[in-house]
């Protein structure tokens, strides 16, 4: 059986380099040109236009990238009949709103009200995306289990939780039914959860205290309304309220990408730097990943044991020999990822869980991630 419909041309796996069918303006309006396409031409078509966007997109060039959003939008829409133009529909979208975060008070203006109008219907998506697949149900549970194993015999255990949107209740509930089976009785127990929802955050907050009252379980939860990308490293101590004499546990899902696409911002507003062509965009590319880096580094030094107090985030510090590699292959530094963990570090936790997609979708660079996305 064919995994793809015959309307998914070969196309799809073509480079950003390469050239199979150029754009060119079109002055007199569009229509015309997209009738004189047959499918398989509007197919190819549309690959080199969603990669020459988004090589626009990673310039910050906002006119090349419309006019190319422009073309996109002739061939693909979200009702489409075929297969190829909705995927290249959801792109475009995706393309149009990077494009819009460049001006932060133009895409919050623009993008607010819709996704206010949607916002009601994301808990309900998260709970069938978690009752349907297994890999958040797995994830919480590794993480649950090296926790339970580095605190044996800890009596104070603050455990922090930076997943945010993939935050999940059930995984803390099933760590208090863990350590309340544990010899010598359950910890002191402590919960600290960053996410940008007060409501979820306020939700947490009463399901745990009314679980851990049943489990007399000595609990005390901390809240602290913010996006993982947006805390301040050199104030992470502060803001977490990690405390002397309790062992830490940090617990982070899905949510490290994130720091990734902050790091694109910042790189193309650097004082005194000028936008790359898509050409020395593509150029620059490497295929070493943040998912390499992870899958390297966790598999060889991260086991750390139960006694040992030093971070299990110290192997991905800047100083790190793979990231050095990285830099001297002329890629750009993840600056604010390697801040972030510097400070994790410096906040010395028994253990660091860290769980992320296993997809090469956490290149250091947009057109790598875009790239591995599409493909």
């Amino acid at each position: 059986m064919d995994i793809f419909p015959e309307d998914t041309v070969s196309s799809a796996t073509s480079s950003p380099g390469s050239s199979l069918y150029s754009p060119s303006p079109h002055p007199h309006g569009y229509g015309a040109w997209v009738q004189e396409l047959s499918h398989d031409q509007q197919g190819v078509r549309l690959i080199n236009l969603l990669y020459q966007c988004a090589a626009e997109v990673a310039a910050g060039a906002f006119d090349r990238a419309n006019y190319y959003l422009e073309q996109i939008t002739q061939l693909a829409s979200l009702d489409a009949p075929h297969t190829l133009q909705r995927l290249a529909a959801v792109f475009a979208d995706a393309l149009a709103r990077k494009l819009l975060n460049l001006v932060p008070g133009l895409s919050r203006a623009l993008l607010s009200t819709a996704n206010s109008a949607e916002a009601h219907l994301i808990p309900a998506a998260r709970r069938h995306l978690f009752d349907m697949l297994p890999f958040m149900k797995l994830s919480y549970l590794t993480t649950n289990h090296a926790i339970l194993e580095a605190m044996e015999g800890e009596k104070f255990v603050h455990v922090v939780d930076l997943s945010g949107p993939a935050a999940n209740t059930v995984q803390w509930i099933a760590l208090f039914h863990a350590f309340r089976a544990r010899r010598g009785g359950p910890p002191h127990l402590r919960v600290t959860a960053v996410h940008d929802s007060k409501e979820f955050l306020a939700n947490m907050a009463g399901v745990l205290a009314k679980e851990a009252e049943a489990f007399d379980i000595p609990f005390q939860f901390s809240a602290v309304e913010a996006r993982l990308d947006d805390l301040d490293p050199d104030a992470l101590r502060h803001v977490l309220r990690v405390r002397s004499g309790e062992a830490l546990a940090i617990s982070v899902v899905g949510q490290l990408h994130r720091l990734l696409a902050a790091d694109d911002a910042g790189r193309r507003h650097v004082p005194g730097s000028t936008c790359l062509t898509p050409l020395q965009i593509i150029a620059r590319s490497s295929p070493s990943s943040f998912g390499e880096l992870l899958e390297r580094e966790l598999n060889t030094r991260l086991q750390l044991s139960p006694g040992d107090s030093s971070s299990v985030v110290s192997s991905l510090s800047p100083q790190s020999p793979v990231l050095q590699a990285s830099q001297a292959q002329q890629r750009p530094a993840a600056a604010k990822l390697g801040s972030f963990l510097q400070a994790a570090r410096a906040l010395s936790p028994k253990i660091m869980v860290v769980a992320e997609p296993e997809a090469n979708h956490n290149a250091a660079t947009f057109l790598e991630r875009f790239d591995e996305a599409l493909n």
